[in-house]
């Protein structure tokens, strides 16, 4: 509620001069239908007159202000009348002065630099190898963010010594931040408790995971059921337990996570192996900046974004529910969820009768038209592996970036990035990246997105080129890279953050392009969710680190 409370006058007209104004001439019967209307205006001031004494007569200091301050509310009248000439007032919000601390203003280059470097985060780490820095920020569009991230070292003792996992989580909550917020606290403590159950770490060596296939499936397999058992964790136990135990005060707390949903994208790098593993569930993204063997940059995305117009994605849910034509329709899971694949959403994964009882009890949602044979959706990730080496980076963003960057672009912003601190530190890298980077030319001319060689993209970029028409996936690509480089050209990339998350963000808004920018961030929270997305965005490096005994720490960036 607003502020102030004032009151706006309505004039209520006498019976007496409705009934003057008739034609002697009409007949009985019209002069009785008039008298109807007359007695009905009557009627409805009455009732009128009635709620505002009611109102008033419950509301002394009964308004609540946003910061949950009382507000006086006006004073009760003395007496009201229904068949005069009286006033009849009613309290009103807010007076029109009053609305102007409630307007809209587009945001200035400072206000635009601020908002989006609220969140942001930068580490240094300093152990014996693989990761030097890592980079993350978010950017709300929803009245509160529904994303979520984490980011954890876990020192492994192997049977040849300690060495450390490393796990980076982006989470893309939907339908509320309940499912994300578990996830965050959940995710990474389940996995690594999977793997250590079924490596036995101090039984193996540390490079377990790379002497045969059979290894490398026995981890990604951990991975899978680790996954998994936390969803069951989620939505099953929950709902089955309040079922069993109807406790309203407990169920908030307790469904919320299952009706709620969020896809999850997790990296978990091995520095013994110098092993990248990316699980993806849902449609977030992850993609690998390195260098090829020309020395060319390369995106290569190491997730495909799992979603109801991911034709591959598609055709598995009609082959595991035969018959249902509508199980994917107008590219989401039974015309409603656009992830194929997520954590919680338990109307698309229970039978719709235990939905629908739970709803009844707790006001949750009710199971989708034409559930018929669940689970529609699963949490079960795809894996990819890689092998990284210093110099090599990875970006894990929600589809809010993605929505506006392809892989290529984002591999580019970030390359730029590394290329404008070395310029401005004298040839030195930013702190934290691997000296490495440096290697290979990045500080020869890197001007257009055509230096970055992408190996493979998502549908969504396809999407660009629909008018196209063209099939030839060589002629594809190409036209990607000149889309994106007209992009680049025209100006529309900017280097201005410390923070290369808060930069991709930038760009992502707009760029360089500051009007388009500012308009984004000036709407309203809540409102913006029409322009744009909640997005979140970490950044990873690699590398080596020579010369002296680590401190094993990991060390903020001040702002």
């Amino acid at each position: 509620m607003l502020s102030r409370c004032t009151k706006t006058r309505i004039r209520v007209t006498p019976p007496i001069l409705l009934r003057r104004a008739y034609s002697s001439s009409n007949s009985v019967s019209q002069q009785n239908n008039k008298r109807k209307k007359t007695a009905a205006v009557v009627a409805a001031t009455a009732v009128v007159t009635a709620a505002a004494s009611a109102f008033y007569a419950n509301s002394n200091n009964g308004l609540i202000r946003n910061d949950s301050r009382p507000v006086e509310s006006s004073k009760l009248p003395g007496k009201y009348s229904a068949v005069t000439g009286s006033l009849v007032e009613f309290p009103r919000a807010a007076s029109a002065a009053s609305f102007s601390s409630k307007s809209t203003r587009m945001l200035d280059e400072q206000d635009v630099s601020a908002k989006i470097r609220e969140n942001e985060e930068s580490y240094l780490v300093d152990r014996d190898s693989g990761v030097t820095r890592f980079d993350i920020n978010q950017l709300a569009s929803n009245p509160q963010i529904e994303d979520d991230f984490t980011a954890k070292i876990v020192n492994v003792g192997f049977a040849d010594g300690n060495h450390d996992w490393y796990f980076f989580g982006v989470f893309d909550g939907h339908g509320g931040w309940n499912t994300s917020a578990k996830l965050r606290e959940l995710l990474i403590p389940y996995v690594a408790r999977e793997l250590t159950a079924s490596l036995a770490p101090s039984t193996v060596p540390s490079t377990f995971g790379i002497e045969s296939l059979a290894n490398a499936r026995e981890i990604d397999r951990s991975i899978e059921t680790a996954f998994l058992k936390l969803d069951e964790d989620i939505v099953k136990k929950p709902i089955h337990f309040l079922l069993q135990n109807p406790y309203k005060p407990a169920s908030a707390e307790i469904l919320m996570p299952a009706m709620a949903g969020s896809c999850a994208l997790l990296g978990v790098y091995d520095a013994a192996t110098s092993t990248l593993r990316v699980a993806c569930t849902g449609d977030s993204r992850a993609v690998w900046g390195h260098k090829d063997p020309s020395g060319k940059w390369t995106a290569t995305p190491l997730s495909y974004d799992q979603c109801g117009r991911n034709e591959t994605e598609a055709a598995r849910l009609r082959a595991e529910h035969p018959g249902e034509k509508d199980v994917i329709s107008n590219g989401r899971v039974l015309g409603g969820l656009e992830p194929t694949r997520a954590f919680g959403d338990a109307r698309y994964k229970l039978p719709a009768q235990i939905v629908d009882n739970a709803a009844k009890l707790f006001f949750g949602r009710m199971a989708p038209k034409g559930s018929r044979t669940p689970p529609y959706v699963t949490s079960k990730p795809e894996i990819v592996t890689t092998k990284v080496e210093p110099g090599d980076f990875l970006i894990l963003a929600t589809d809010g970036i993605w929505d506006e960057l392809s892989s290529t672009e984002a591999v580019q912003l970030v390359v730029e990035w590394v290329k404008k601190h070395q310029i401005e530190n004298k040839g030195a890298p930013p702190p934290g990246v691997a000296s490495q980077v440096r290697k290979g030319g990045l500080l020869s001319s890197v001007s257009d997105l055509a230096d970055v060689r992408i190996i493979s993209d998502t549908a969504e970029l396809d999407s660009r080129l629909d008018n196209s028409r063209e099939q030839d996936s060589n002629t594809r690509t190409a036209l990607r890279q000149a889309i994106a480089a007209q992009k680049h050209f025209r100006g529309l990339f900017v280097v201005e953050d410390d923070n290369v998350s808060s930069h991709i963000i930038r760009n992502a808004l707009g760029g360089a392009d500051k009007d388009q920018t500012a308009m984004l961030l000036s709407i309203p929270a809540g409102a913006s969710r029409r322009y744009r997305d909640d997005m979140t965005c970490m950044v990873v490096f690699f590398g080596e680190r020579k010369g002296g005994q680590p401190s094993g720490k990991i060390t903020p960036l001040k702002k």
